[in-house]
């Protein structure tokens, strides 16, 4: 062998050869642009399958499937955001009080994924979106009378931002808290 040849010389490159790389480059950008088209495409649906994994259904067709939450028996309160960028919604667990499963996690959807879960200690009651999807406001409290509490969290931290445990009545509440109801 004669090692004194430049190494682009050595590969020998045949019309098999081009035709493996092109498809193998093929393949790539398709595996590797799927969460891509997820995050590119509005989403225009969401629902419950009969396993009660949530099935979200993109304007381009495609559709994500997300795995339940532990113990999870439906869900409820479906919202997709104004940009159809951001989904969520409450999953609902079984009550051993009752037979009415309750609100007990909120879970939200972007970009081809779950990016937050926020749980109550007691019942969710209502939830919004806020400041163009980049926040969420909740109200949440015990199943059986009023006691509210009120959150704003920010979506991609985490963070709780304000909260507010005046009255859903009150017309001094504060402005994330008017989509709001008990």
């Amino acid at each position: 062998m004669n090692f004194t040849k430049p190494l682009h010389r050595c590969w020998h490159q045949s019309a098999h050869d081009e035709t493996v790389c092109k498809l193998l480059a093929m393949f790539l950008f398709i595996l590797l642009s799927g969460p891509l088209t997820f995050a590119q495409s509005a989403i225009v649906r969401v629902f419950p399958d009969q396993k009660n994994q949530v099935r979200i259904v993109y304007e381009n067709g495609q559709v994500a499937a997300v795995a339940r939450e532990p113990l999870q028996v439906g869900i409820d309160s479906v919202k997709i955001s104004k940009d159809g960028r951001t989904a969520g919604w409450l999953a609902l667990y079984p009550d051993p009080d009752s037979s009415t499963p309750f609100a007990g996690t909120l879970v939200l959807w972007r970009g081809g994924k779950v990016v937050q879960r926020f749980e109550a200690d007691q019942t969710f009651w209502s939830w919004n979106f806020y400041a163009d999807a980049m926040q969420v406001a909740y109200h949440v409290g015990p199943t059986h009378g009023e006691a509210p509490h009120c959150e704003l969290h920010d979506i991609k931290s985490g963070r709780l931002v304000a909260s507010w445990d005046g009255g859903l009545d009150d017309a001094k509440r504060p402005a994330w808290t008017k989509g709001l109801v008990h």
